[in-house]
C-alpha cells in the first residue's frame, strides 16, 4: 500500500507542492462542520474548501458561514454533491452524510477521479463497500478512512506496544462502550420540508414519505444506518484490526436489542453484545449499552499480560512464564507529525497511502455489516475474503 505507479494522463492531475488543493464538503452536519475546522486549519498547506454541499439548506447556510470566517477564497454552496464531482476543478472531497450513502458517494467520487476523506462507517452494505474500494483503486485514488484514532497518539503508542510482541501470544479482546443516554435524539423543529431535497437525501434508499423526525434521527433507522455496529462500533473494529494486522473477522455472532430507549420511537438497537472470531486465532468481545455507564473499557490479553488501552497501562496482571511483563507502566503519547485530515492533504500531494487507507474502512465495515447481519438473522455469520462474501 505505498505509492501508485501513474500514467502520463494521470500524472497531470496530481497536484504540486505549489499548487493548492481545493477541497468540497459533502454532508455539514456535526461531522462535516468538523470536517470544515480541520481543513481551515490546514490552510498553511495551500488548501482552501472550494463548495460546500448539504440537501438542507440551513446546514448549507452555516457551513458557508463557517468557512467565509476561516479562508479569503470564495466557497460555494450547492445542494447536489453530482455537481461537485463534475467540477474540474475540485481535487478531492470529504463525505459525512448518513451512513448508508458513504460508501455509494465514495464510488463515485473515485469515478470522477475525486480524492476523498469517507468517515465512519465506510459502509453499511457489503456490496456497496466492495464496489467502492473497486473503484477507488481502479482509479488510484488516495483515501483516508475517518477513524481519527490511528491519528491518535496514544493509540499509536498501544499499536506499537502490541506489535512489539511484548504481550506474548494474544488470544482475547474485551471492549465495552457504555452511556447513560439515549443518544441521536437530535431536536427537528427547525427542519422545513421546502428547505430539504428529501429525496436526494434519502437516495437508492427511498422513496418514504418526507419526515422531518427521520432527517435529523436517521441513526435511529435501519434504512439509513446499521445501528451501533456502524455508529460506534467501527472505531474499535478498526483499531483492532490495526493493534493484530488481522483484518476481517473469520466468524460472527451477534445479539441486540432496544431495551431502555424505544420511546422514542428507535429501530436501532441501545444495547449489543457481539463475539468475533479472527483467523490468526484471537476472539474479541465487544459490548455497548446506551443504559448505564459503568465500565466503558478497552483490553488486550496476552500470555505475558496485558495492555489496558484507555489507561495506556501495560502490566503483567494475569500472565505467566518467563516472559511475564515484569512492571506496569504507562506509555507515552507517540504523536504523528500532523492531524488526521494534514495526512490525507499530504497524500493528496504525495500519492501515497494515508495512515488510514481505504481497505482499513473495508475491514471495519465488513465486521460491522457481519455484526448487523447476524443480529437481523439470528445467526452465527462466516466471512470468506477470498470469496469476498458472506457465508
Amino acid at each position: 500500500m505505498g505509492a501508485w505507479s501513474l500514467t502520463a494522463a494521470q500524472a497531470t492531475s496530481v497536484q504540486g507542492a505549489n499548487d493548492r488543493i481545493r477541497v468540497a464538503v459533502i454532508g455539514c452536519g456535526v461531522r462535516g462542520s468538523q470536517h470544515i475546522a480541520d481543513i481551515l486549519a490546514c490552510r498553511e498547506m495551500g488548501v482552501e474548501i472550494s463548495h460546500v454541499c448539504d440537501v438542507w439548506r440551513g446546514a448549507r447556510e452555516t457551513a458557508v458561514a463557517a468557512v467565509k470566517k476561516g479562508q479569503n477564497a470564495p466557497v460555494h454552496a450547492v445542494e447536489d454533491y453530482r455537481v461537485i464531482l463534475a467540477h474540474p476543478e475540485v481535487n478531492a472531497v470529504t463525505i459525512a452524510t448518513p451512513d448508508f450513502s458513504h460508501a455509494k458517494i465514495l464510488k463515485e467520487a473515485a469515478e470522477a477521479g475525486k480524492d476523498a476523506y469517507c468517515e465512519k462507517p465506510m459502509a453499511v452494505d457489503l456490496q456497496e463497500a466492495l464496489a467502492a474500494v473497486d473503484a477507488v483503486r481502479a482509479n488510484q485514488r488516495v483515501v483516508q478512512s475517518g477513524t481519527q484514532y490511528r491519528s491518535d497518539g496514544h493509540f499509536i503508542a498501544c499499536a506499537s506496544a502490541v506489535h512489539s510482541g511484548v504481550l506474548g501470544l494474544i488470544t482475547r479482546i474485551a471492549i465495552a462502550q457504555n452511556f447513560n443516554e439515549p443518544r441521536w435524539r437530535k431536536a427537528y423543529d427547525d427542519v422545513r420540508e421546502d428547505d430539504v431535497n428529501w429525496p436526494l437525501f434519502e437516495l437508492h434508499h427511498g422513496p418514504h414519505p418526507f419526515s422531518a423526525k427521520k432527517f435529523r434521527r436517521w441513526y435511529l433507522y435501519r434504512d439509513y444506518t446499521n445501528g451501533l455496529p456502524g455508529l460506534w462500533m467501527s472505531h474499535y473494529l478498526n483499531a483492532v484490526a490495526w493493534f493484530m494486522q488481522d483484518l476481517f473477522p473469520a466468524e460472527v455472532v451477534c445479539s441486540a436489542a432496544v431495551r431502555r430507549w424505544g420511546d422514542d420511537g428507535r429501530e436501532t438497537e441501545d444495547t449489543l453484545s457481539a463475539i468475533l472470531d479472527y483467523p490468526s486465532g484471537f476472539q474479541l468481545n465487544f459490548s455497548m449499552s446506551l443504559c448505564n455507564s459503568a465500565d466503558t473499557h478497552f483490553i488486550l490479553y496476552g500470555s505475558n499480560g496485558k495492555l489496558d488501552v484507555w489507561k495506556r497501562e501495560l502490566s503483567g496482571d494475569g500472565g505467566g512464564g518467563p516472559d511475564q511483563i515484569k512492571e506496569t507502566r504507562v506509555l507515552p503519547p507517540e504523536n504523528p507529525p500532523n492531524s488526521h485530515m494534514a495526512d490525507f492533504l499530504d497524500c493528496v500531494r504525495t500519492r501515497q497511502d494515508p495512515r488510514c487507507p481505504v481497505e482499513m474502512g473495508l475491514a471495519h465495515s465488513v465486521a460491522g455489516i457481519l455484526c448487523a447481519e447476524s443480529n437481523r438473522l439470528g445467526k452465527r455469520l462466516r466471512y470468506n475474503p477470498e470469496k469476498r462474501e458472506i457465508v
